[in-house]
C-alpha cells in the first residue's frame, strides 16, 4: 500500500485499536494528527512515533462537545493544511440491561458513540470535499451488527454509526470520498489462546483491526465503500458447537 502525502486523524488514538492504527499509518509515512480525551496517554503514544520518525501531533478533544471538535478541525487544518484520512475510532461501551439502563447511560452512549461520529465527520467533511478526496473509516462493532445482551444502548449507538455510514457512503460516492466501517470482536492487549469464543480459536489485538483500517484508507480500497468490515475472529458465526 502506498501513500502519498497523506494526512490522517485518528480519535480515540491512545485505546487499544487507535493506538495500533497510528503505528501501522506510521509506518506507512503517513502524517498524523491524533486527537484522545486522555492526554497523559496520548502524549506518550506521539512521544513514541517521533523518536521513530513520524510527522505527528496529538490534540486533546471530547468527541461530545461540539466547540472542543471545532476547535480541533481548525487546528489541524492550521497545523497540516489539510485531512486526507479520517478514523473516527472514540467510544465507550458500559453494561446495562434495556429494562434497568437510566436515561443518563443511553444519552451518552449514543451522544459519545453516534453523534460524536456525526460531529467530527462534520467537521472535517467540508475540506475533503473542497479537495475532491477522502478516506473515512467509522468504528463499528459486532454488536451493532447483531446486538449483545447487557450492552443495548452500546449496541444502539454502534448500529446508528453503521447505517449513518452507508448512507453517507452514498451520499459522497461522486465525491471521490468512501465511508466504510470496520467491526470488531473482543479485542485484547494480549493474544487469549486457546479459546473457543471465536472460530479461529483466539482472540483478537489491536493491530488486527488496524490492517483493515489502514487498507480502506489506502488507495487499494478506492473501489469500496458503504462496506462493514467485520474484524472478530469468526465470533459473529454463532458459537462453535463441533470442531470440523
Amino acid at each position: 500500500m502506498i501513500f502519498e502525502n497523506r494526512i490522517a486523524v485518528i480519535t480515540g488514538a491512545a485505546g487499544r485499536i487507535g493506538r495500533a492504527t497510528a503505528e501501522l499509518f506510521a509506518q506507512y509515512g503517513v502524517a498524523l494528527a491524533l486527537a484522545d480525551i486522555a492526554p497523559e496517554k496520548l502524549n506518550v503514544l506521539v512521544d513514541e512515533l517521533r523518536e521513530k520518525g513520524a510527522n505527528v501531533r496529538g490534540y486533546m478533544v471530547n468527541v461530545r462537545d461540539m466547540e472542543s471538535v471545532k476547535t480541533f478541525a481548525d487546528q489541524v487544518l492550521a497545523d497540516f493544511g489539510k485531512i486526507d484520512i479520517l478514523v473516527n475510532n472514540a467510544g465507550v461501551w458500559k453494561p446495562s440491561l434495556l429494562s434497568e439502563t437510566p436515561y443518563e447511560l443511553w444519552e451518552e452512549m449514543i451522544d459519545l458513540n453516534l453523534n460524536g461520529v456525526f460531529r467530527v465527520t462534520n467537521a472535517f467533511l467540508p475540506v475533503m470535499l473542497n479537495n475532491g478526496y477522502g478516506r473515512i473509516i467509522n468504528l463499528t462493532s459486532i454488536a451493532g451488527e447483531v446486538g449483545l445482551p447487557k450492552f443495548g444502548a452500546y449496541s444502539t449507538s454502534k448500529a446508528g454509526v453503521l447505517i449513518y455510514s452507508k448512507t453517507l457512503a452514498m451520499e459522497l460516492a461522486k465525491k471521490n470520498i468512501t465511508v466504510n466501517c470496520v467491526s470488531p470482536g473482543m479485542i485484547w492487549d494480549v493474544v487469549q489462546s486457546p479459546t473457543k469464543t471465536t472460530w479461529l480459536e483466539r482472540t483478537g489485538l489491536g493491530k488486527d483491526v488496524a490492517r483493515n483500517i489502514v487498507f480502506l484508507a489506502s488507495d487499494n480500497a478506492s473501489y469500496i465503500t458503504g462496506v462493514d468490515h467485520t474484524v472478530d475472529g469468526g465470533r459473529i458465526l454463532g458459537p462453535r458447537f463441533s470442531d470440523v
